[in-house]
């Protein structure tokens, strides 16, 4: 990941292209998307769609870190205090869930 973050950079700095803070009308469309990925890495650590483990709880305090993060970046929006309220009841749960049981056929 990190090998990745530091190729992206640099052919960000190659390109020129430039830091640029979006303009307030452009922040609710690009706040959606951004809470829609951060959901997706919180559902891929309470539920792991592959792997032997049923949950990844270093995804799920990931995402929860993010929208914390977020939210101190963005106060006063209700879908993030939203989604942020139901990433952490659900990982309030995660100690109560049972593993997965290999399943045997017939």
């Amino acid at each position: 990941m990190a090998q990745r973050l530091l190729r992206a950079k640099q052919k960000i700095r190659l390109a020129g292209i430039p830091y640029e803070v979006p303009e307030r009308e452009a922040l609710g469309p690009r706040a959606a998307r951004v809470l829609a990925v951060i959901y997706l890495v919180f559902t891929e650590g309470y539920v792991a769609t592959s792997g032997e483990e049923l949950m990844r709880p270093d995804l799920a305090r990931e995402a929860i870190r993010l929208g914390r993060l977020l939210d101190a970046l963005v106060p006063q929006r209700g879908e993030i205090k939203g989604l942020l309220a139901l990433m952490l009841l659900h990982d309030a749960r995660r100690p109560g869930v049972k593993p997965r049981a290999a399943t045997s056929c017939c």
